[in-house]
């Protein structure tokens, strides 16, 4: 007998109302995609949103309606929130942000928010737009993991062989290897450089921990593909004794002391 599907999700979450709101967003700013970022002109597309995300989520029409009803409210008052001076502030705060790796408490977005006095939303969606804008100028708008991968081993190469001043890395990365801009280089960099997501209670790894994670990292680094699953959660099986978490926090450590040392370098030669 064939496989019964499960009843449609009707019940409205925060998980649920996350991952509608996450499916708009992505049918809203994916490359390519015919649905206008501009809120005022998606009404004609709503039909074909509602019945796409609901059969993707497997989730009421109902529930996906609201939800983006929701998000349609707030996207229009961000799309009047904005002077084009503010829009230019706004990009080139968070623009600074990944430049130099800064998180401000409360997040990048927010803080951007509150200098300039506007609606959070409206922050959201410049960034959003100028992201994908930025996205879209590359022969390869959306990285495959494979990709993302040579853009680490190279990133880590300059790093630690390099001569060149920390802030051309991303010039120099996009230039080796061809498939990805600078920016994409960048923003990967913002990501290897996220500190936001360990806990104030992250139990602290000893020093032979330490030493076998960076060791397992540098191994990862050897090779010409990465490991079929996520990488923290690999080193974690294959040194024991510590959690996916753990790793994170070590390897973050890690660049950020090679980061240093570039820094540093360069200072000296320059």
């Amino acid at each position: 007998m064939p496989r019964q599907r499960q009843p449609q999700i009707r019940t409205l979450t925060p998980e649920v109302r996350a991952r509608i709101a996450s499916a708009f967003q992505h049918m809203r700013t994916v490359p390519g995609s015919a649905i206008p970022l501009d809120a005022k002109h998606i009404e004609r597309y709503l039909r074909r949103i509602h019945t796409a995300i609901s059969q993707q989520l497997w989730v009421s029409r109902a529930l996906v309606s609201q939800v983006i009803q929701e998000l349609r409210t707030a996207l229009e008052i961000a799309t009047i929130d904005l002077t084009p001076e503010q829009r230019e502030q706004a990009i080139a705060m968070y623009r600074h942000f990944i430049e130099t790796g800064e998180r401000p408490p409360g997040g990048r977005r927010r803080f951007i928010a509150q200098q300039l006095g506007v609606n959070p939303d409206a922050v959201i969606l410049v960034i959003r737009q100028w992201a994908q804008s930025q996205y879209a100028q590359s022969p390869t708008p959306k990285p495959t993991r494979q990709q993302l991968f040579l853009v680490e081993k190279s990133f880590y190469h300059y790093l630690t062989e390099g001569q060149e001043p920390y802030e051309e890395l991303p010039e120099a990365i996009a230039h080796d290897l061809g498939f990805v801009t600078p920016y994409q280089v960048l923003r990967w960099i913002d990501v290897l450089y996220d500190n936001s997501k360990f806990p104030p209670d992250l139990p602290e790894t000893t020093l032979d921990q330490r030493a076998a994670i960076v060791a397992e990292y540098l191994d990862y680094l050897s090779k010409d593909l990465p490991p079929e699953r996520a990488l923290h959660t690999t080193i974690a099986e294959k040194v024991g004794g510590v959690t996916p978490r753990q790793v994170h926090k070590v390897l973050y450590d890690y660049r950020v002391e090679l980061r240093q040392q570039c820094l540093q370098r360069t200072l000296v030669t320059a």
